[in-house]
């Protein structure tokens, strides 16, 4: 017991039976593209580069769009702890008519952005593997974001199992579906990278389909007529939402943009930056996992007029975050190589590789903070926070020293992951002194 009369042995207990699965579930949604990754190393290093120039293209504009749905994290979540159950009701329905404007939204910036890249890029075996990549990988885009509402609503309610064994079940049949199509496996059709895109697609909707069933299932609504649009709750949603979006767009930006740059200094280079990115990425799941959490737990506890509890809350998803991330850190330190092996044999691919992922290595823990702080608060309503300290740390700090020590002192992509790991570093202690300040008094912390 501390000092409130809270049992922290419970708490975590509780905190990682909740946790776990939602890690789990992360990480489920992330091997989908490590698998593509590992495929495309198969084909050759230019498909490799391809592919990831167009995955970051692809995931920076959903990943924005995603941003302005988080909101419903804390509405549900603080429903849930108040049990309003026509409250959770209703914005369950409402975030169907959610999913669809991120979905015109986050498909018109995606065709505007290749119709760019089309006009200014060069003829080259990489642009072409990047078309042929996102030409049908666009397909999944209404799939991403009510998978994810509904995901996000599960949670919320700790129910979390299900949708577990949904992405695990859509991940073997990406895997079959990537070797089959990829790499002609089994006697079917060698599509190389718009056989990844294809199989991507359909494990997305067969996910879809599986979590509209098992919805239906459990909630058994009386009408399946569509909901009407109520803009006033449209405008709750977004008004918390898109400052998350704003703060995602400014994170995966920066990264997306490092891409870009990096995509100049040629194949190798890229190839590189891909792999150790996707690397990055991966291990970011785990705190990401906790930070979904952390949000569920802080927000469950605001809406059930328990602040104390909601601050303890939060600092255990915060200390599981960072001791997970310890050990990710010691992983690229002692075993960069047999991790860059699994995905290419380029000896310059590699090489190179080894010196970025020792910098992956050192913003790890930064990395674990900033984003499981990131949940917490967004537990108790403050999305701005975050948005404000990635826009502080990514830009004047991390891509600005990046571009000089890449271009300026001849470092290229060690240079572009130098300034990238400061500025993680800046954003970490910029969220932990907000979540310091707005956790100090509990008192006037309240339901939205």
């Amino acid at each position: 017991m501390n000092r409130h009369g809270i049992n922290l042995r419970a708490e975590l207990r509780d905190t990682l039976k909740l946790a776990g699965p939602i890690v789990l579930v992360q990480v489920g949604h992330m091997s989908m593209g490590m698998v593509d990754t590992l495929v495309a190393g198969r084909v050759g290093t230019t498909a490799l580069a391809g592919l990831g120039l167009a995955a970051n293209f692809f995931w920076t504009f959903t990943n924005v769009c995603m941003g302005a749905l988080l909101a419903l994290d804390t509405y549900f979540a603080q429903a849930v702890g108040s049990r309003d159950e026509h409250g959770l009701a209703r914005y369950l329905a409402q975030s169907f008519w959610s999913s669809v404007i991120v979905t015109v939204v986050s498909a018109v910036g995606i065709v505007v952005g290749l119709w760019i890249y089309s006009a200014i890029a060069a003829p080259s075996e990489t642009r072409a593997a990047f078309l042929g990549y996102m030409h049908y990988i666009l397909w999944c885009l209404p799939t991403l974001f009510y998978f994810f509402v509904l995901q996000r609503y599960w949670q919320a309610r700790h129910q979390v199992m299900p949708f577990l064994l949904i992405i695990v079940g859509a991940n073997i049949l990406n895997l079959v579906a990537c070797f089959g199509l990829g790499l002609g496996w089994w006697g079917m059709p060698r599509w190389e990278v718009k056989g990844l895109a294809i199989a991507t697609v359909i494990s997305r909707y067969v996910m879809l389909a599986a979590g509209v069933v098992f919805t239906v299932w459990k909630l058994r609504p009386a009408s399946y007529r569509l909901p009407p649009l109520e803009w006033p709750v449209q405008g709750r949603i977004f008004l918390l939402g898109l400052p998350a979006a704003g703060h995602t767009a400014l994170e995966v930006g920066a990264f997306t943009i490092a891409t870009f740059i990096v995509a100049v200094l040629g194949p190798a280079q890229l190839a590189a930056h891909h792999v150790c990115l996707m690397m990055a990425a991966f291990t970011f799941m785990f705190p990401l996992g906790f930070s979904s959490a952390a949000a569920v737990r802080v927000g469950t506890f605001i809406g059930a007029g328990q602040p104390e509890h909601a601050r303890v809350a939060g600092w255990l998803c915060i200390g599981l975050s960072v001791s997970v991330m310890s050990c990710f850190a010691l992983g690229y330190l002692l075993f960069p190589r047999t991790l860059l092996g699994w995905f290419t044999q380029d000896a310059a691919v590699v090489d190179l590789g080894v010196k970025i992922l020792l910098l992956v290595a050192l913003f790890q823990i930064a990395d674990g903070t900033q984003v499981s702080t990131t949940g917490a608060l967004r537990g108790l309503g403050n999305t701005r926070a975050a948005m404000i300290a990635n826009l502080i740390g990514h830009y004047p700090v991390g891509l600005a020293l990046g571009v000089a020590l890449c271009f300026g002192f001849g470092y290229g992509a060690v240079g572009i992951w130098s300034g990238l790991a400061l500025g993680l570093v800046s954003v970490a202690v910029i969220l932990m002194r907000t979540w310091l300040a707005r956790t100090r008094d509990m008192s006037g912390v309240r339901r939205l």
